[in-house]
């Protein structure tokens, strides 16, 4: 996805749904409009469909086991992450949760917000903050991941909590720099270990994301736009085996079309023990559009030739999401892929836009994939590829045998994460 600075694009996209009056989310105790109906003001709002910000309220095509949108925090909340706690003892199953988030005065203090649940996602509680200096002075802070180690790695024990973000969007002459910070205490307390990579020049490092190798090292990938002449954007990885020191950057995907954007890598690691990796291709080309595809790979070091194309992911009904794609491995073995829009055919936006995810069944992701769509349980009306609408939604699946997700849509302040879940 192209992107403009965050505080640039996030007053764009709010100018642009005040202008077009779109409706906020639909509320059994009031009138569409903000969280609880009670009205988005000035600004207009765009809510999810199926709940109040109380959750109260159910919106058409609730099951009655559905827990209806509710709002995760009262303030911004952006590109939003939420994992199942599996390595913390006594502490497994537990929820946490993670927003991108501005205060202060002029809204230019970033940070992230960590969120527990203790109930399988019924409640969050904010339990933890995630900042430095450079956050905190109005340099931009972007696309936030979060990760429980699997084993220990260097002298960070196993069960570790990583948080890391893109840092320096918004400064003057920008040089911006994957940061990564940890947590040994459940989120609460977080101390920044590494920057990883600085770029060279002002073309931007975007959308961190964690894998953890069988010999005990640390991958990070994520995208690249600082060899803007030959590659508009590309995807990279560096790896540690203490999270202190990292190796240089190594190219994942860098497609020979100049224009063409992979970006946005999401990597989970298959029932078979394999890996896979979603990620999309925006750019003028028609066969890029934002597209979205899945590579798998034996080990999550090395995806195979950078300059491969794959198959777009359609679904069975000849359907396509696209824009910000999102990988889970859900209980079953399946695999749910999130999207931030829903297209049709014949390429025109599908009623289905903002409500619904994909599951395929063939754990494997080999072959001839078969996608489904089903509800999302936290449906966004009218989506649109700006960045907040139902801007990578993340989902996880509760240790009470719900599927969670949290995503965002604008309201009148600002983007908004919103919660919910069906079983």
């Amino acid at each position: 996805m192209q992107r403009r600075t965050l505080t640039t694009a996030l007053t764009a996209a709010l100018t642009g749904y005040a202008v077009a009056g779109i409706a906020g989310p639909a509320s059994a105790a009031g009138p569409p409009g903000g969280p609880g109906g009670s009205g988005a003001g000035a600004g207009g709002g765009n809510g999810p469909t199926g709940g109040a910000g109380s959750g109260s309220g159910a919106g058409s095509g609730a099951g009655a086991a559905d827990q209806a949108p509710r709002l995760l925090q009262d303030g911004i909340g952006l590109y939003p992450r939420a994992i199942r706690l599996a390595h913390q003892g006594e502490a497994d199953d537990r929820l946490l949760a993670s927003v991108v988030t501005f205060e202060g005065a002029d809204g230019a203090e970033g940070s992230g917000a960590i969120f527990e649940s203790t109930d399988g996602g019924a409640t969050f509680a904010q339990v933890g903050k995630v900042f430095d200096e450079a956050t905190q002075g109005g340099e931009g802070i972007c696309c936030a991941t979060l990760y429980e180690l699997p084993r220990a790695i260097g002298d960070l024990p196993e069960g570790t909590l990583l948080w890391s973000a893109s840092v320096g969007a918004d400064a003057p002459e920008r040089r911006m720099t994957i940061r990564v910070w940890a947590s040994t205490d459940l989120g609460r307390s977080w101390e920044r270990l590494a920057i990883t990579h600085a770029a060279a020049n002002t073309g931007g490092l975007w959308e961190p994301e964690f894998a953890t190798t069988d010999d005990g090292m640390l991958v990070l990938l994520y995208c690249d736009e600082t060899d803007a002449e030959r590659h508009s954007q590309k995807i990279v990885l560096q790896t540690s085996t203490d999270a202190l020191n990292w190796t240089d950057p190594v190219p994942v995907i860098e497609l020979e079309d100049p224009t063409s954007r992979p970006g946005m890598p999401n990597v989970r690691r298959l029932p078979d023990g394999r890996w896979a990796m979603t990620y999309e291709v925006c750019g003028p080309s028609p066969t890029d559009a934002c597209r979205l595809f899945v590579r798998t790979a034996d080990d999550p070091r090395d995806w195979g030739p950078v300059t491969a194309r794959d198959a777009a992911i359609v679904a069975d009904d000849g359907t396509e999401p696209r824009h910000t794609p999102t990988l889970t491995l859900d209980a079953d073995g399946s695999v749910i892929l999130g999207s931030q829009m829903h297209y049709t055919v014949d390429g025109a936006i599908s009623p289905k836009n903002g409500q619904v995810l994909l599951r395929a069944r063939n754990s494997a992701l080999t072959g001839d994939i078969s996608w489904s769509t089903e509800p999302a349980p936290v449906p966004v009306e009218d989506s649109d590829d700006s960045p907040c609408p139902n801007y990578s939604p993340t989902f996880v699946r509760t240790s009470t045998g719900r599927l969670l997700e949290i995503t965002t849509a604008p309201g009148a302040d600002g983007c908004r994460a919103w919660y919910g879940s069906r079983e």
